[in-house]
Parts: C-alpha cells; sequence; structure tokens
C-alpha cells in the first residue's frame, strides 16, 4: 500500500490509500475517489514532502541558529517529527528488513509497516522485486545536557 496526499477542488487536504499510483488513477477516474469533508470527487495528489529534496551541494552553514522561525530550525524540528512518528509506528526489524519486506511484499507475513537497515546489494533485490521503501536518515538522540 502507498499512502498520497491528496486534495479535492474545494482545497480540502486529506491522505488516501492506495495499492499503487495506478489504482489510485483508476479509481479516481471511475469517480470512486471523493473528498471526506465534503464528497468533492475533484481530486489532484499532491506533491509528497517525503520526495522533495534539497540540493545536495547546499552549503552547510557554521553559524548559531537561534531563532524559532528559521527554515534550517523548522526543517530540524521536521525531521525529529517523522522520526519520533517512525519509531512510534514501525516495528524494528533491525538488519533484516530486506528479508521481512520481502515477506510481506510475497504474503508470507502480516503486512506493516518495518524499518530497519539493509545493505546496497539488498537494496537491490528490492528494487528488482519492485518493492517501494524510502530511506530516512534517523536524527542522532539529543545530548542529554539539551534534554
Amino acid at each position: 500500500m502507498i499512502a498520497y496526499d491528496l486534495k479535492c477542488g474545494n482545497n480540502h487536504v486529506f491522505e488516501g490509500w492506495f495499492d499503487n499510483l495506478e489504482a489510485f488513477e483508476d479509481q479516481k477516474e471511475k469517480g470512486l475517489v471523493s473528498c471526506p469533508v465534503c464528497d468533492d470527487a475533484r481530486i489532484e495528489r499532491l506533491p509528497s514532502t517525503f520526495a522533495i529534496r534539497s540540493a545536495a551541494s547546499s552549503p552547510k552553514s557554521s553559524l548559531p541558529v537561534t531563532d524559532a522561525q528559521d527554515p534550517r530550525n523548522q526543517m530540524e524540528w521536521f525531521g525529529k517529527q517523522v522520526a519520533n512518528y517512525i519509531e512510534k509506528n514501525f516495528d524494528d526489524v533491525g538488519c533484516n528488513f530486506a528479508q521481512e519486506a520481502l515477506k510481506i511484499h510475497y504474503g508470507a507475513a502480516e503486512p506493516r509497516n518495518i524499518r530497519g537497515s539493509s545493505s546496497d546489494e539488498e537494496e537491490k533485490v528490492l528494487r528488482k522485486e519492485g518493492i517501494k521503501f524510502l530511506k530516512f536518515p534517523v536524527p542522532a538522540p539529543p545530548d542529554r545536557d539539551d534534554a
């Protein structure tokens, strides 16, 4: 399953879960996707925030950031929120990520959200099998002095 951020013609934003993009497009075309707020069927898919990357060559500032409105602080906060959500809502399968993902993909294990680590070779196998996954760098835990 894949979750898409969706928006209706009345600008209500909501999430929809589909087997894949083709299933979303098919259901949308048949008028089976509608807004849970106003029942509008004029639905469009929004770009996912997880798919937006900054330039790899962006310079890193060594200046201290103290303003809460600074985009660097906001991105750090957002990254920590996402990492916290993943930690609480995904089963940690450790270094068995690829094996568990394959089991889920082929129905040998119950579908669930998983997190863990995998090697470059394991990731090649997952891609070859058509398994989509997201690599997310987990922020370092805060220093004890900061807590």
